[in-house]
Parts: structure tokens; C-alpha cells; sequence
């Protein structure tokens, strides 16, 4: 374990043998959305989440290879952390430093490596160190698409606070374990507590279940945005939560007192000051001669750590180039809308979308202006003019539309001619002012199959009419040998 772990765990109270058991034991969920984001993005079959145990690389998430720990010298990520800097290895077989390595003579070896480091700051010595790697690898040589080192080094800093965020939290609940345990050191202990507190932003309470007295932390107040001296009855108390009523927290008592087991929420909260936050509490029902007595329990401010994992989730539904949801988001919100539409009158329609004559920007002025030219469509598919309607990229020049919106949905062959003729407008790019067009086939979900595979038929058999007729035109999906009620737009 590096030196900046095993200061984090002298920090914490901890050995670094029980912090590392506290990183194994961490919820897999937000390494392994990382690892996928990753993975997507990049299009490359292995991705992995890696940190130093020792002379080894521990496997903490990971796609595309077994869970097993590797040893350092065996493994691209030594150098990466070694180095402290970013390390990409377009063809290891010709690299001198890897062709040797037993992942590169391996009957399906490893040939393309794309690694950044992970940092921790050790907030004792103000320093940052790295612990682990973030990386993603191919059995074949290529190079990394532009711009994408600079996202899987964005990655890698989510993945430090994560990190951070666990240590800090264990920390908390390993004072506050040893001031119940050892109370002839309760001062001590006590501004030990509450400086772990604002460190872990928690606060513990404990209220009354027979007088309904209360009795809360410093860092409860804290939480709540509150003078210290402020006195909240519970049910005043309840009020700043969403989606909690009195009654509701007396079931989960009741339960409880059943169970003996702990209760868990996680709600929207707002403070005193009116800022919205997202907490987590835990907590159990105290007893005595038998009966249910009190409820004590602990609070935690998640909302930085919660806005990590919300970002993480955009991140995995959205193409980074456009902005707009990828293919992936796209599948899943078409299945959940034709799910909609089969157990209620939601009528919807899909718009599939291609640009006109997109190699040839490609191929007389380079990709990067080609990028500009797919940022301004993302930009025109996130116009509010759609209403709720979902944008997506489905991959280069090939974007897609559902349609939920009534009032669009009402004049499809309208709204299809309006957003060609938003997309009709010049677009400003590296290599100056371009002409933009494009061509669009859509079908209402009425007259196509009842499957996502049959919808994406209509609309691209549509398409396939339009761009045959004439490019830079609209055409809705002919059904039954004629066309449907929508006259072809364009």
C-alpha cells in the first residue's frame, strides 16, 4: 500500500491492512459505472478500476478480464503509477518496455493500453499520491479518439473523491465507535468527534419515543443549517425532509422494534437556508425492561458524493461529442416508451436522422471539423422548440428523435420540415462557415410493429425513401402499401 494510504489510516485510526479491508468491502457500484463509462466511451472491450496492494495491482472493478490481483511488474499500470502521468500504448507488441510482458504474448494478448492515474491528497502532509489506475485496453493496436484522454482523466478524478469520500466516512465512524467505547476520554473524544463531524459532514440525534425530546450534534445543526440553540420538536424536525411524513418514520419504529434491525433513508432534504441537499440516515430503536424507549441514530450529508453518481449516470447516457443521449439511452428510453404506449394512450413517434454529405466535410476539411459540424446538430437536437422529445446519437453522422411531445406529435409532417430547416443553417466551424443538411424518415408507433426492431424498421425504410427522392427532405412511413395520414414533409 502506498505511503499516502497508509498516512491516510495512521489519520483515521486505522492500519492500513484494515484499510485496505475497508476499500474491499466499499460499494462496487460506483467503480463499476466508471469502468463502463470508460469502456463505452472509448469502444474498447476491457476496462478496469486498479489499486496497489503491496507489489500487486488489486482488481477493484472491471469488464472484459478476470477480478484477480496481478503483480506489478507484470502489468502496464506499474508504469502509469510509476510515472504519475498518463501512459497510452498504441501497439505493446512494438513497445519495448511491454512486448515481453506475459498479456502481450498471450494467446489473446493485450496490444493497446490507454491508463491515467487515480490520486489521493493526503490532507496531513498536503501532498497527492496516486493509488491506483483507471484503464482500458484492446486486443488490437489503434490510437485514442481526440478528446479522450482528457475524459478518462475526468474519470479518474471522480474516482479520487470517491476514494476519498470512503477513508473519510470510515474515518468518522472510527472516532465516533472508540468515544462510545473508551467515555474516560470523552473530552478528548468529544472534539475528536465533532472535527470528524464537518470532516464526514454527519451528525447524530436521538429522540425520545415516550416524552418526544430530542437531543442532536453539532454537526446536526450543522446539516440543518441551524443556530445550535435552536430547539425542533421531531415532527418539526421531520418537515425539512421530502417524501417522510410522522407516520411513515413510526412504521419504520414499529418495524424495527420487530426486526431489531437498523432502518436506512435516503431522501431530498432542504435546510433552514433553503439549499437543497441529499442526506442518509441510519438508525435503531433503543429498548428498555423490553419496550421501545427511544430512536437513535446517525445523519450524513451525500449530497456531493450523490451529484458524483448522478454525473456518472449522465456521463454513461450521454455521447460526449454532442451532448446528447448515445445509443445506449436511446435503446432504453424507446423500450420504456413503447412499454408506455402498450398499457396506455401514449401515442409517440420516432424521427431517425442523417447528415447530408457528412464524409465529404470529413474528408476535404478533417475531423475536427467534422466534430464541430455533429456539435451544433446536438446542439439544434436540445433545442426546447422539441419540447420533451429525446435526442440521440446513434453513432457518426446518424441521429434519432422520439417524439412525445402532443403538440409535435399532432403535426409530424411539420415538425419534421421545421427541424430540417433548423438544421439547414449554416454552422460555424475551424475551417469557417458550412452548409448543413440533412434528411429525416419517421413513423408513428401506431402503424409499425409492436417492437423496438420493427418501429426502427419503419422510420428507417422512411428514411431510406427520402434520401432516394431527394436529400435534405422529410418522409413519414407508408403502411399497408400506401402512405399513412401524414403527408411527406419537404
Amino acid at each position: 500500500m502506498p505511503e499516502r494510504l497508509y498516512n491516510a489510516a495512521q489519520q483515521i485510526a486505522m492500519s492500513p491492512a484494515e484499510l485496505q479491508t475497508l476499500l474491499a468491502a466499499s460499494p462496487d457500484a460506483a467503480f463499476e459505472m466508471v469502468a463502463k463509462v470508460a469502456r463505452e466511451l472509448i469502444a474498447a472491450p476491457i476496462a478496469a478500476v486498479n489499486l496497489i496492494e503491496g507489489d500487486r495491482f488489486w482488481v477493484k472493478a472491471g469488464y472484459g478480464m478476470p477480478k484477480q490481483p496481478l503483480p506489478r511488474a507484470e502489468a502496464f499500470c506499474d508504469v502509469t503509477v510509476g510515472s504519475d502521468a498518463p501512459l497510452v500504448v498504441d501497439d505493446a507488441a512494438t513497445d519495448p518496455r511491454f512486448r515481453s510482458l506475459a498479456v502481450v504474448t498471450a494467446a489473446d494478448p493485450v496490444r493497446f493500453y490507454a491508463g491515467v492515474p487515480l490520486h489521493v491528497t493526503d490532507r496531513v502532509r498536503q501532498v497527492t499520491e496516486a493509488v491506483g489506475t483507471l484503464c482500458v485496453m484492446d486486443v488490437t493496436p489503434r490510437s485514442l479518439p481526440p478528446g479522450a484522454l482528457a475524459v478518462l482523466r475526468q474519470l479518474g478524478d471522480i474516482l479520487g473523491k470517491i476514494i476519498e469520500a470512503e477513508v473519510a466516512t470510515a474515518g468518522a465512524v472510527a472516532i465516533a465507535r472508540t468515544a462510545a467505547e473508551q467515555s474516560q476520554q470523552l473530552r478528548r473524544q468529544d472534539l475528536t468527534f465533532r472535527q470528524a463531524e464537518r470532516l464526514a459532514r454527519i451528525g447524530s440525534w436521538w429522540f425520545s419515543l415516550e416524552t418526544d425530546e430530542t437531543l442532536w450534534s453539532e454537526g446536526m445543526y450543522r446539516i440543518y443549517e441551524l443556530p445550535p440553540t435552536t430547539a425542533l420538536s421531531v415532527d418539526e424536525a421531520i418537515g425539512f425532509f421530502s417524501g417522510i411524513s410522522r407516520p411513515d418514520l413510526a412504521a419504520l419504529v414499529e418495524k424495527t422494534s420487530q426486526t431489531g434491525e437498523p432502518f436506512t433513508l435516503e431522501l431530498d432534504f432542504v435546510t433552514a437556508k433553503g439549499n437543497h441537499r441529499r442526506v442518509r440516515s441510519i438508525a435503531h430503536v433503543e429498548f428498555e425492561e423490553g419496550r421501545a424507549t427511544g430512536v437513535s441514530g446517525v445523519m450524513q450529508d451525500i449530497t456531493e458524493h450523490w451529484l458524483l453518481e448522478e454525473k456518472l449516470r449522465r456521463s454513461a447516457d450521454t455521447d460526449f461529442l454532442t451532448d446528447i443521449a448515445n445509443r445506449s439511452a436511446f435503446n432504453r428510453a424507446l423500450s420504456e416508451a413503447i412499454e408506455r404506449a402498450r398499457s396506455t394512450p401514449a401515442p409517440f413517434a420516432l424521427m431517425l436522422i442523417d447528415l447530408d454529405e457528412f464524409k465529404g466535410i470529413n474528408d476535404t476539411h478533417g475531423h475536427i471539423v467534422g466534430d464541430d459540424m455533429l456539435r451544433a446538430v446536438g446542439a439544434r437536437l436540445r433545442d426546447p422548440v422539441l419540447g420533451d422529445s429525446l435526442a440521440a446519437r446513434l453513432g457518426g453522422d446518424e441521429f434519432a428523435l422520439i417524439v412525445t411531445d402532443p403538440v409535435l406529435y399532432a403535426d409530424l409532417p411539420g415538425a419534421a420540415e421545421q427541424l430540417l430547416e433548423r438544421l439547414r443553417q449554416p454552422v460555424t466551424t475551424a475551417a469557417g462557415v458550412l452548409p448543413i443538411s440533412a434528411t429525416i424518415g419517421y413513423a408513428r408507433f401506431e402503424d409499425c410493429p409492436e417492437s423496438a426492431r420493427g418501429f426502427i424498421h419503419c422510420a428507417d425504410k422512411a428514411l431510406y425513401e427520402a434520401k432516394r427522392e431527394r436529400r435534405g427532405s422529410a418522409r413519414g412511413y407508408r403502411t399497408f402499401g400506401r402512405r399513412s395520414s401524414d403527408q411527406p414533409a419537404g
